[in-house]
């Protein structure tokens, strides 16, 4: 199984966000699982967790680690095609773009009731091109480590991740448009 997989494709990113599926390839982080087994944990029928199954399968992102014979029938346990998922929603089409600012926008009712004051629109636009540097950075770090998949196979998914996030930070603070959006978020964000 790989550790790292860069998900580009904007239709598998939509696939992904839906709450079901995400659950699942959340579950499958951990065990391989059979669709009896997901389905009594989430609560759904055997029938709803298959059609999310055979999207993921399609999708490249869930598939069959192995077989087992119960009495006269077959059960198949799935797993995930990676440790780690990255997605990026600035790669993506507009439905994925309104997806990435409208999450921002819940930020900006934290900060307000934190006693914040200031021009919404300048905050998100200061908040969204920051978010898309950082991602752009962590696609391409995320890129490498797929390449590089042997080099880092003895390290944990938190560790990879970790480093993902470390490693886009350290770019960040030599790309001069971010340490300029950077700038602007501070000042912004001040009492």
């Amino acid at each position: 199984m790989a550790k790292v997989k860069v998900i580009t494709d904007p239709e598998v990113i939509k696939l992904i966000l839906e709450d079901t599926r995400r659950k699942i390839l959340g579950l499958l982080r951990n065990r391989e699982m059979t669709i009896s087994q997901l389905s009594e944990i989430l609560d759904k029928t055997p029938q709803t967790i298959y059609h999310h199954i055979e999207k993921l399968k399609a999708a490249g992102l869930v598939e069959v680690k192995r077989t087992e014979m119960k009495g006269n029938l077959v059960e198949k346990y799935y797993g995930r095609t990676a440790d780690a998922f990255y997605i990026n929603l600035y790669l993506g089409d507009e439905e994925l773009r309104y997806l990435a600012r409208s999450r921002l926008k819940t930020k900006l009712e934290v900060f307000k009731a934190l006693g914040y004051s200031f021009d919404d629109e300048e905050l998100l636009n200061t908040m969204d091109g920051l978010l898309k540097k950082e991602h752009e950075f962590k696609t391409e770090i995320s890129h490498e480590i797929e390449k590089n998949e042997e080099a880092v196979r003895e390290f944990s998914n938190e560790d990879i991740i970790h480093a993902i996030e470390w490693l886009a930070m350290a770019r960040m603070g030599r790309d001069e448009e971010a340490l300029e959006l950077l700038r602007r978020l501070g000042k912004i964000l001040k009492k």
